[in-house]
């Protein structure tokens, strides 16, 4: 009788005229071959047994999770800016995190329950659902007001409007003691027309590396945000689209926004760990 052969951390099976080879006995139950192998061996192997085997040989069962693609010449870059991080134990007390976003209306999630036997319930969609572009920052010191607009975002925009009216106000109330302005390397950010912006209107703007968004804490609240929308306001409209973002940002307060910041502190020790890889978070 064929046997299984554990040679290092591979599973070997001989399937009638040719060896198969693993890294994980799940493989064979996912290719629906467990038939085959018990036909072959002439016994059941259980779930117990496969986990058993499994564990004593070093491997967990997880699903991929998702992560920011990063190219290796930024890794570096990363590495880099996290390393000086830590080394001089910044708090981010001064830091403004800026980013945009995109809410769409119709992203709420639904299940339904339905009688065997019954026909499917569907869901309509639209084929271009309407949706509104967001742009806000968060600090320790409380939130920016948030800008909801439509359209496509140009540099002019970017300055004169989100700028102009989001970012310079809350310097100046807030942050009148000097301040650092983070935002990402969006070609709009970075091009001429809006670095002459902030020159001339004293912002001091805080280079990051490129592809991190595990590094700006705003995500997190874009996340939020794209939940609630989803799971509690359920909009069919642009009003109620609109209104459920204005009532979200009313709960966006200095609580918030300082445990959102904090949570540098887990994110810089797993990119040096990773070195410069994404942190997962």
């Amino acid at each position: 009788m064929n046997k299984i052969i554990i040679i290092s951390d591979y599973f070997v099976f001989k399937l009638s005229d040719r060896y198969v080879v693993s890294h994980n006995f799940y493989l064979f139950l996912i290719l629906g071959l467990t038939k085959i192998i018990n036909d072959r061996f002439q016994e059941q192997f259980c779930t117990s047994l496969i986990r058993k085997v499994r564990k004593k040989q070093g491997w967990t069962l997880c699903g991929p999770r998702y992560c920011q693609l990063i190219r290796d010449v930024n890794c570096g870059k990363r590495l880099e800016f996290c390393l000086k991080v830590q080394a001089d134990k910044d708090q981010f007390d001064d830091v403004i995190f800026t980013d945009e976003s995109t809410i769409e209306m119709d992203r709420h999630g639904r299940i339904c329950f339905r009688k065997r036997n019954r026909l499917a319930i569907f869901k309509p969609r639209p084929k271009h659902p309407y949706k509104v572009h967001v742009w806000a920052g968060i600090s320790k010191r409380g939130p920016t007001d948030i800008k909801i607009f439509t359209g496509i975002m140009r540099k002019e925009f970017f300055a004169d409007e989100l700028l102009k009216n989001g970012l310079i106000p809350f310097v100046r109330t807030y942050y009148p003691d000097g301040h650092r302005f983070q935002q990402d390397n969006d070609p709009k950010h970075t091009s001429h027309y809006a670095a002459d912006y902030l020159k001339d209107n004293g912002i001091n703007w805080w280079p990051t590396p490129p592809e991190s968004p595990d590094l700006n804490p705003i995500e997190l609240i874009w996340h939020e945000l794209k939940t609630y929308i989803r799971t509690k306001v359920k909009p069919i409209n642009k009003e109620q689209l609109v209104d459920g973002i204005a009532k979200f940002w009313t709960t966006v307060d200095h609580a918030k926004c300082t445990r959102y910041i904090n949570h540098l502190h887990k994110v810089v020790p797993m990119v040096i760990l990773r070195e410069g890889k994404a942190s997962g978070y």
